[in-house]
């Protein structure tokens, strides 16, 4: 080995940390960006009445674990356009796979959308008031056909990330989030010519400020990043379909396990409703908390998956006995991650009775959402941890495994756990047992994937797992 290799392989956690940390920031706004355009949709929809805002909180919780799903199956497209970075032909190898990642977005977009508007026609026989069953209705109908152009979205915000130009994406969300404002506006009260709409408004708003940032980020694409033209029905072309399935075949793991995780918190706080509303309103202030703290090692894990991802396609060798740049990278993302965790379970420890204060004025609320804060704290651990694992193992594409680790610690540990916690017991924990049972689960899940990131970057490097 070379000294100038050696020199550039003893450099590199320091190259990988300013990398990984210039890429989370920008992912992170655009994270934030995302949440806050939810967040103004249930903000302003209340403001017109009570009824707007539970039929936008219904249909809300309905699109988003679909759209989660539909970001999952797509977050595939940036380990693959990471490691055709570093590889031959990269220029055409990354327009390919462009192209098949729009395509993929399109095709299963459409598919999403035909779902939630078969769930949105169907809302009026489960919702007993009229005028929440009508909004919730056309609220989801609205956000239906946006959802095809939104996975062109995704695959063209997953493409930028994975090229170092995450911060393009972010200019577009945080203009989409501005612009948000007053477009929901207009149609929720009716601005000058145009009607009323109430809750409906917000989802015609949403659809319109997806419709824009697509535009704003296909015309970013080209002038950036796409030195050929862009089609997106390309499945005619042998290259691009190979992609497609090739994409599928990792996303599509990825898209189940986030359905998995997300909708496990949607079953516990069903659970919790028999509960009465003030353990409810306290959960929810604990979830809260963790909701905006996850961002951090999310946004974190994402940027890991594109360095690791670029490693791979570079495919440099290390040293005898030391570990691969690729392995090197991963196991620096999941450190990273454990400091993240550490910090923010200190911030949550401190502060838990003042946190809890900021949601509610009620001291039955604030007490229980104090305590349930403890064990959002001892969360935040195995939860970076798994997540740092499981962003590592996607640029492997190593999802499949992943999926089912997932499944089994969330669902039978965790949910399992929780559960007969909260209510098997003699003296029932309630709340705070199903927190202890997500505590079990991601520590599971937590354990079981690093295991696996080890069996995985050792195979790719050529080392035995034994």
């Amino acid at each position: 080995m070379s000294t100038a290799h050696s020199t550039s392989y003893h450099q590199q956690p320091a190259s990988d940390l300013k990398a990984i940390l210039k890429l989370t920031g920008p992912i992170l706004l655009t994270q934030l960006a995302q949440v806050g355009m939810g967040t103004i949709d249930t903000v302003m929809s209340g403001y017109v009445s009570t009824r707007d805002l539970a039929a936008v909180a219904i249909g809300s919780a309905v699109w988003t674990p679909i759209w989660l799903f539909l970001a999952g199956v797509l977050v595939a497209l940036s380990p693959a356009v990471a490691k055709a970075r570093s590889g031959p032909s990269a220029s055409s190898a990354i327009q390919s796979l462009l192209a098949s990642g729009i395509s993929l977005g399109l095709l299963t977009g459409v598919i999403l959308g035909g779902i939630t508007a078969a769930i949105a026609v169907a809302l009026p026989y489960w919702i007993d008031d009229a005028h929440t069953a009508t909004t919730a209705k056309y609220y989801l109908l609205a956000i239906a056909t946006a959802m095809p152009i939104s996975g062109i979205f995704l695959a063209l915000r997953f493409h930028a990330e994975a090229v170092d130009q995450a911060h393009h994406v972010t200019r577009i969300m945080l203009i989409g989030l501005i612009l948000n404002i007053p477009v929901n506006a207009a149609l929720i009260y009716g601005w000058g010519p145009l009607p009323e709409l109430g809750g409906i408004g917000c989802g015609i708003g949403s659809a319109i400020v997806v419709c824009f940032m697509t535009w704003a980020l296909q015309w970013d694409c080209r002038r950036y990043r796409a030195e050929q033209s862009i089609r997106l029905l390309s499945f005619y072309r042998s290259t691009v379909s190979d992609h497609v399935k090739s994409l599928s075949r990792v996303g599509l793991p990825i898209g189940v396990a986030i359905f998995f995780e997300v909708s496990l918190f949607t079953v516990i706080a069903l659970f919790l409703t028999d509960l009465g509303p003030v353990i409810v309103a306290g959960h929810q202030v604990a979830l809260n908390v963790s909701s905006v703290t996850f961002m951090l090692p999310l946004s974190l894990g994402m940027a890991l998956t594109v360095r690791v991802g670029h490693h791979l396609g570079q495919q440099n060798n290390a040293p005898e006995g030391a570990l691969s740049p690729a392995r090197q990278c991963a196991w620096l993302g999941v450190k990273l991650n454990l400091l993240l965790a550490l910090f923010n379970a200190a911030v949550i420890l401190s502060g838990a009775g003042i946190i809890a204060n900021l949601y509610s004025p009620d001291p039955a609320v604030v007490s229980i959402g104090a305590a349930l804060l403890i064990y959002a704290a001892i969360f935040q651990i195995p939860d970076a941890i798994q997540i740092a694992a499981a962003g590592a193992l996607r640029a492997y594409e190593d999802t499949f495994v992943v999926m089912l680790i997932t499944f089994l610690s969330y669902w039978i540990i965790g949910f399992g756990t929780g559960w007969y916690l909260a209510y098997g017991l003699a003296e029932p924990m309630g709340a705070a047992g199903f927190w202890i049972g997500l505590i079990a689960g991601l520590s599971c899940a937590a354990v079981c994937l690093l295991l696996r990131l080890r069996v995985v970057s050792r195979r790719s490097q050529g080392v035995s797992s034994e």
